[in-house]
């Protein structure tokens, strides 16, 4: 798991944008967050992110003067810059002191999840390197237990359905909803639901790579009823729209 922490003086702003990224997803934890660069720069000696969000214009250390500072402590560390300010000096200011983007508040939903992933596969290596499926999916052959394995080749076959339960995958296994979720975080580090999102999407990039079908046909093909939702879950998952990923690859 990528360690993040968001930094906003905004309580409302920051806590939006806690609760409502699904972190689990893309393979982040949020594991501090401050109001200001001061606390920041403090939570930041504590916890030790690994990626920065942060607002610019904040009191008593903008985000400007706490990313020279996290850059000059960690130069590893990976930045993105929030700000309601369209100026370009500010975008200019943010990538000289080592910003990685550069997201205009208010952003579209799933824009913050794309910005990660990108970062994601471009700049953590170590990531790549542990993962070459960006997507982090554990292959059944790498699973000890039996229930799980079967579990993921219930997926496998039905990942296609508009209906997928997990009722009906734990009653195929004949255990109970409960225990084979337990069992199936424990040994691929995703729940089911994240795991069969991940997969569909998977199978949606490889059919992509036909340009002659069109993305709501893949949309149907792996699962989604919804066209806008199934190009969300991909641009968060992948980073880039389905149709941009069908023209230009990753």
């Amino acid at each position: 798991m990528i360690k993040v922490m968001i930094v906003d003086d905004e309580r409302f702003v920051r806590r939006g944008i806690i609760q409502e990224t699904d972190w689990e997803l893309i393979g982040c934890e949020v594991v501090a967050e401050a109001g200001n660069g001061l606390e920041a720069l403090e939570k930041a000696r504590e916890t030790r992110p690994d990626l920065v969000v942060s607002d610019i214009r904040m009191p008593e250390m903008d985000g400007l003067q706490l990313g020279e500072k996290l850059v000059e402590l960690y130069p590893e560390i990976k930045l993105i810059y929030l700000t309601a300010y369209s100026d370009f000096e500010y975008a200019r200011k943010a990538l000289r002191v080592g910003a990685s983007d550069y997201l205009l508040k208010p952003f579209e939903d799933g824009e913050l999840e794309a910005t990660i992933q990108r970062l994601i596969h471009l700049g953590f290596p170590e990531e790549q390197e542990k993962e070459p499926d960006i997507l982090g999916l554990k292959d059944k052959s790498e699973v000890n237990n039996k229930y799980v394995k079967e579990a993921i080749e219930y997926i496998e076959k039905h990942y296609m359905d508009t209906e997928f339960t997990l009722m009906a995958l734990a009653e195929s296994l004949s255990v109970s909803e409960g225990h084979i979720s337990r069992l199936f975080k424990a040994e691929t580090a995703n729940s089911i639901n994240n795991y069969l999102t991940k997969y569909r999407i998977k199978k949606a990039m490889e059919l992509l790579k036909d340009v002659k079908i069109k993305v709501y046909e893949v949309a149907e093909l792996v699962g989604y009823q919804d066209i806008a939702y199934f190009s969300n879950t991909f641009k968060k998952l992948i980073g880039k729209s389905p149709s941009d990923y069908q023209m230009k690859g990753l």
